[in-house]
């Protein structure tokens, strides 16, 4: 068959008559396929069908009213439409695509309730989250009738959309909630999540937890995310051993979630893991592509450096106040590098130190390695690791193995913050 089907459209009102008419197109919207249906059948008779065209002219002012003005043709024409989407949204939710069913809801429901019907639906459609960002509760209708108006004339919702869109958002509202679930067994309550974090950096940080700690209590901060991240790493088993405890608690609605998000866990964000360096995953001002895999709970801990006070007086101490300084830094690596005590100023002692035990065994990367790994705060590491690897390390190499000891104390003056002067 390749001819068109005839279908009954419902017309608005115009402005010259009060008459609602009959007509057929090609194109039937499923209000229109219901309406011939019925009448078809026998199951709406001429006092309903009179009654439609009633309530649809009436439905088609409310309609225009609403979103504009019922004053002019085009509103109403518009109107018409989105009363047309509403209530073939209502019909074919509440019949599940039936005919039979459906006509007989047109029977029974009046135009005016349909379209609510239809309009609750797309209504409830919007308290649905719409991405994977947890956000503070906002007021629906500062969305709603723009949103609503969108889907009920520029891209009208069709029950197959509707039904798309809302298992698409009914799949993110599970995400919320678990991540909602996952936080709240970790001490972090819903209203720390809603500053725009990600379902997934919470989901990966919560999982992160259960899978290296045997009796998880805590998230962490992006200073105790380095160990979570050795243990991760050095860790064979792939197993969560809370979770299975916890599983017993969780609504059912969240396992479906649980046990992606576990997979995932396993098969994406553990190699990554073992491939890049804890630093690549903490949040600097040069955001990088790993910077939000996890979510960080630094709250209690100091904005600037989210490390341990022991720690943070560990290197403000070791600086004298000044680790931001490069100068400082490299005076600071090289001490580490060469065995001696670092200390926020080179004197010619410890320069003539630095040359006698770099001769006698060179640099010590594992002291270097440790040393970043457990004093420089986190956000100084990556930048600190980059200096000693690719500038300061192999161009002090060349320096130090100089065999005139004067230009080597010049080098060192040079390039650290250095006390002494030189002849």
């Amino acid at each position: 068959m390749t001819g068109k089907r005839e279908v009954v459209v419902l017309r608005a009102p115009d402005t010259m008559s009060s008459n609602t008419d009959l007509a057929t197109v090609d194109t039937r919207p499923y209000f229109e396929q219901v309406l011939r249906y019925g009448s078809s059948q026998r199951l709406i008779d001429s006092e309903r069908l009179a009654a439609i065209r009633r309530e649809g002219a009436k439905g088609v002012v409310q309609l225009a009213s609403f979103f504009g003005t019922a004053n002019l043709r085009p509103e109403l024409e518009a109107a018409r439409t989105r009363l047309v989407t509403l209530v073939s949204l209502a019909l074919e939710s509440a019949s599940g695509g039936k005919l039979g069913p459906a006509a007989e809801l047109l029977r029974q429901k009046s135009l005016l309730s349909l379209s609510k019907a239809g309009a609750d639906a797309l209504r409830a459609l919007l308290r649905l989250p719409e991405d994977l960002i947890l956000e503070p509760p906002h007021a629906v209708p500062q969305v709603e009738k723009q949103m609503l108006s969108l889907w009920t004339l520029d891209e009208p919702m069709t029950h197959a959309r509707y039904q798309e869109e809302r298992n698409r958002r009914e799949n993110l509202l599970a995400q919320h909630e678990l991540s909602y679930w996952l936080a709240g067994k970790l001490g972090v309550g819903r209203k720390e999540l809603q500053m725009n974090e990600s379902c997934e950096a919470v989901i990966n940080s919560a999982l992160l937890v259960l899978f290296v700690e045997k009796k998880p209590k805590k998230l962490f901060s992006a200073g105790q995310f380095m160990e979570l991240h050795a243990l991760a790493c050095r860790k064979r088993k792939h197993d969560f051993p809370a979770l299975d405890e916890w599983s017993k608690e969780a609504p059912p609605a969240l396992a479906g979630a649980l046990r992606e998000a576990q997979e995932n866990f396993l098969d994406n964000i553990l190699p990554a893991l073992r491939r890049y360096p804890a630093a690549d995953f903490i949040p600097r001002e040069d955001v990088g592509a790993l910077a939000s895999v996890f979510f960080f709970n630094n709250s209690g801990l100091d904005e600037l450096t989210h490390h341990d006070q022991e720690t943070e007086d560990t290197w403000r101490k070791i600086t004298g106040g000044k680790g931001e300084h490069p100068d400082v830094m490299c005076t600071v690596l090289l001490m580490v590098a060469t065995r001696l005590e670092p200390r926020p100023a080179l004197r010619k002692k410890d320069a003539v130190s630095i040359l006698e035990n770099f001769r006698s065994a060179g640099f010590d990367e594992a002291a270097v390695a440790e040393f970043i790994h457990r004093v420089v705060p986190f956000q100084y590491q990556s930048d600190v690791r980059h200096l000693w690897a690719e500038d300061l390390g192999p161009e002090a190499r060349v320096e130090l193995n100089d065999e005139d000891e004067d230009h080597v104390l010049a080098y060192l003056h040079e390039t650290c913050r250095a006390t002494y002067k030189l002849h």
